[in-house]
C-alpha cells in the first residue's frame, strides 16, 4: 500500500515574500501573525486537501498539507488560479510548494512567469535562470526568461536568450515574435522584420506578430508594407489595445501623406469638405449630429483611404456616397459640435478653421442682404 503524500512547506518572511501578504503590512507582532495565518488558510482553500499543521512567526511560515487523493494535481489547480488573474494567491502557493521541491520545473516555470507578469523581475529572472540550467531544452523557459530580461531593460541578454529559443524551436511563435520585439528595441530592424514575418507565417492569426511586423517595416521606411501589416493586425481583433495602436500608426501615415500634398498650407479639398459639412449639419439637432459623427467614427475604425478621391463609402445617417476624406471632414465637424474637446485621431484643425471662417462670412453676407 502506497503511503499518502504529505507536503511540508516553509518560506521565509522577507523582502521576497512579504508582498504576498498585503494585509499584514505594518502590523504589530500578534496582528501580523494572525494576518499571515489567515492569508495562508485563505489560499489553501482553493486546493483540495487539508492543512494538518501551521506555525507562523515574524520570520517564517511552516505548513504541513495533505492533498485530497481525488485531485492530486495541485500545480494544475494553481495554474487555473493564475489564469483568473489572481497572481498573489497563485504566487504564494507556488512559493510554498517550491520550498518542498526546489528543482520542480513546473513550479519554477509557473512562478517565474507569474512574477514576470507582475513586473517582479529580479525574482522572475532568478527562477527562470535556474529553470533553464536544470532543463536546457525547455523552450518556453528560454522564451519566458528572454521576455523577463527584456522587461528588465536587459535587451542584449534577452535577445540572446530568445535567439537560443528560436534555434532550438524555429516554429515556436512566441520565440519568433518576442525575438522580433527585442531586435526592434536594439535597432536591428532588418533582422526583426525577418523573424516577425516568419511569426506571421507560423500563425497568421497572431495579432501581436502582425503589429510587430508593421513596426519593423515602418522603421525600415517601408511605409506601404507597414500600413498593410497594421491593417492585418486590426482585422484580427478590431477592439483590442493592439488594434488601437495599429490605428494610431496608420493615422500617422495618413496625416503625413495628407500634409505632403500642400506642405505648410491648408488642403483646399479638405477646406471645402469641412465647409460642406457645416452646411449639411446646419439645423440638425445635437442628437442627429452625434449619430452621424459616431457612425462615421465606427466605420473609420477600419481606416479611411483619405488620399483616394473615389467615393466608395456610404453611411446610414446621410444619403449618397462619400470619399474617405469627405467622411473624415464630416466626422471632424460633427465632433466639433457635440464633443469639441475630443481628438478624433486626425488633425484637420487648420482646414476646419478656414472653412468655419468662410461659413461665418457667408452668414454675415446673407445677414447684410436681409
Amino acid at each position: 500500500m502506497t503511503a499518502e503524500q504529505i507536503y511540508r512547506l516553509s518560506i521565509p518572511l522577507n523582502e521576497i515574500t512579504l508582498h504576498l501578504f498585503p494585509d499584514a503590512s505594518g502590523l504589530e507582532t500578534e496582528a501580523f501573525v494572525h494576518a499571515i495565518t489567515a492569508r495562508v488558510r485563505e489560499v489553501f482553500a482553493n486546493l483540495n486537501g487539508v492543512i494538518q499543521s501551521m506555525t507562523v512567526s515574524e520570520t517564517q511560515v511552516q505548513v504541513t498539507w495533505k492533498p485530497d487523493g481525488r485531485q492530486p494535481d495541485f500545480v494544475g489547480s494553481i495554474g487555473e488560479i493564475l489564469k483568473k488573474g489572481r497572481y498573489l494567491d497563485g504566487s504564494l502557493l507556488l512559493e510554498l510548494f517550491l520550498s518542498n521541491d526546489p528543482d520542480n520545473t513546473d513550479l519554477l516555470y509557473n512562478l517565474g512567469m507569474a512574477y514576470s507578469d507582475q513586473n517582479i523581475l529580479d525574482r522572475a529572472v532568478t527562477l527562470l535562470t535556474q529553470l533553464v540550467q536544470l532543463a536546457p531544452d525547455h523552450i518556453n523557459a528560454h522564451v519566458a526568461l528572454g521576455v523577463a530580461l527584456l522587461r528588465q531593460g536587459k535587451d542584449e541578454e534577452g535577445v540572446r536568450e530568445l535567439e537560443l529559443a528560436v534555434k532550438l524551436s524555429p516554429e515556436n511563435i512566441w520565440a519568433r515574435r518576442d525575438l522580433g520585439v527585442g531586435l526592434i528595441r536594439l535597432g536591428r530592424f532588418a533582422e526583426a522584420e525577418s523573424h516577425l514575418l516568419e511569426a506571421t507565417k507560423i500563425d497568421p492569426k497572431d495579432q501581436a506578430a502582425w503589429f510587430g511586423y508593421g513596426q519593423a517595416l515602418e522603421a525600415l521606411g517601408k511605409i506601404k508594407d507597414a500600413d498593410q501589416a497594421y491593417i492585418q493586425a486590426i482585422q484580427k481583433d478590431e477592439f483590442s489595445q493592439v488594434a488601437e495602436l495599429a490605428r494610431k500608426a496608420r493615422s500617422k501615415f495618413a496625416q503625413e501623406s495628407f500634409r505632403s500634398v500642400t506642405p505648410g498650407t491648408p488642403r483646399m479639398d479638405a477646406v471645402m469638405y469641412c465647409l460642406n459639412a457645416l452646411q449639411v449639419l446646419e439645423g440638425l439637432s445635437l442628437d442627429q449630429v452625434k449619430k452621424i459623427g459616431i457612425e462615421i467614427a465606427l466605420l473609420g475604425t477600419r481606416g479611411f483611404d483619405i488620399n483616394n478621391p473615389q467615393k466608395k463609402y456610404t453611411i446610414k445617417a446621410l444619403p449618397g456616397e462619400f470619399s474617405g476624406l469627405q467622411l473624415l471632414c464630416i466626422e471632424y465637424v460633427a465632433f466639433k459640435k457635440f464633443a469639441p474637446g475630443q481628438d478624433i485621431g486626425f488633425d484637420i484643425g487648420t482646414e476646419y478653421n478656414s472653412a468655419l471662417k468662410l461659413y461665418e462670412e457667408k452668414d454675415d453676407d446673407e445677414g447684410k442682404k436681409n
